[in-house]
């Protein structure tokens, strides 16, 4: 069986390849075909572009990009209509996957699987309407999208978050001998994003906050953790350790984190890592975001909480000023580190258990 999956953001990669896994494991029997990262091409997809390619946020920077997604989109129409898979798999990713599904439609009679929801709930709230229209079935990783969806009649399962199949807990011995870390001593993790116009706009902006920290505590240590898909294009302070094979341990190991809003903050959380949340785009994509935004958070982790646990410093708010007084008590305020802890632990609870992967398997399989 033939089945189209697509991830357009290295979240997605990672998240496909665990499906993707788990449903081999079932389905022995399975050609992947469509759009995913290294990880997803270890599993045996074809993509037919490199996922870097895809890796675009804000309005003005998708406009610029738009010649490469309708020739894309043409390509991708054209795969479905010769190799017609028996599923269709896409993966948040709802600029182009809600393009994508009324054209499959009507293309071939199959039944198109939506995973991990667009936030629609916060939103462009009118694209409910497509998903009505022609995703035969909702896979959402929290209970309250389940909630959000039901109310309005729409086929929903809920199956946790993926990220619980990936993360195993305190393995990070590896990364403490190879970067000769001292975990008697403070740590910061810099999480800049996993998108090359996420490192222009943060990258600077965290490394200067950090040595702005630093000189206060000189005992910190700095680890920089980067996606395996970014380039650098600048040297980097010889005080600040590059940790890109394995990012994510970084984060674990770290007493607090400086993180971009995206998926690096409800990870920082399950890790029980504290993080401050830091957001900047172009100044026209953001005039537009504030204009059709309805969640009072940037972070997942916050709404989730629907409290500001981690704090937010989007935009003009996010300077070095504001980010080195915000790290600075997250560092040494004990009282607040045992605060963010208990509302942490609440996150948490909300989350759920392990196997989402394994049970969106199932699901996609015997429907």
């Amino acid at each position: 069986m033939n089945i189209f999956i697509l991830a357009g953001e290295p979240s997605g990669d990672e998240y496909g390849a665990k499906l993707m896994q788990n449903l081999v494991a079932q389905e022995a029997n399975i050609n992947f075909i469509g759009i995913g990262g290294a990880l997803m091409q270890k599993q045996g997809l074809k993509s037919i572009v490199p996922l870097e390619k895809m890796s675009v946020m804000g309005f003005f920077e998708i406009i610029k990009s738009l010649p490469f997604f309708l020739k894309l989109e043409k390509n991708i129409l054209k795969l479905i209509a010769e190799k017609k898979p028996g599923k269709i798999i896409l993966i948040d990713y709802p600029g182009l996957n809600l393009r994508l599904a009324p054209k499959i439609k009507s293309l071939i009679d199959t039944q198109i699987f939506y995973y991990i929801s667009p936030q629609i709930w916060a939103w462009k709230e009118k694209r409910i309407e497509t998903i009505k229209k022609y995703i035969d079935k909702m896979i959402v990783i929290f209970e309250f999208e389940k909630k959000w969806y039901q109310k309005r009649n729409v086929r929903v399962e809920y199956v946790g978050h993926p990220f619980l199949d990936i993360w195993k807990k305190n393995e990070t011995n590896s990364i403490i001998k190879k970067y000769n870390l001292d975990i008697n001593k403070p740590i910061l993790t810099l999480f800049p994003g996993s998108r090359q116009q996420e490192l222009k706009k943060h990258l600077n902006l965290f490394i200067e906050t950090a040595l702005k920290i630093k000189t206060d505590l000189p005992n910190l240590q700095i680890l920089l953790g980067l996606h395996p898909n970014i380039k650098l294009t600048q040297n980097i302070n010889n005080k600040i350790k590059i940790i890109q094979d394995e990012p994510l341990k970084a984060l674990e190991i770290a007493n607090t984190a400086i993180v971009a809003s995206g998926t690096a903050t409800l990870q920082a959380a399950i890790m029980n890592t504290p993080a401050i949340v830091v957001y900047k785009m172009n100044c026209i994509s953001w005039y537009l975001t504030q204009k059709m935004v309805k969640a009072r958070y940037a972070s997942m982790a916050n709404i989730i909480a629907d409290q500001q646990v981690f704090p937010e410093y989007l935009q003009s708010e996010a300077n070095i000023n504001n980010l080195y007084h915000a790290t600075y008590k997250m560092l040494n305020d004990d009282n607040y580190q045992n605060e963010l802890n208990q509302k942490i632990e609440l996150i948490n609870q909300k989350i759920g258990l392990m196997g989402a992967s394994k049970r969106t398997a199932e699901y996609i399989l015997n429907n």
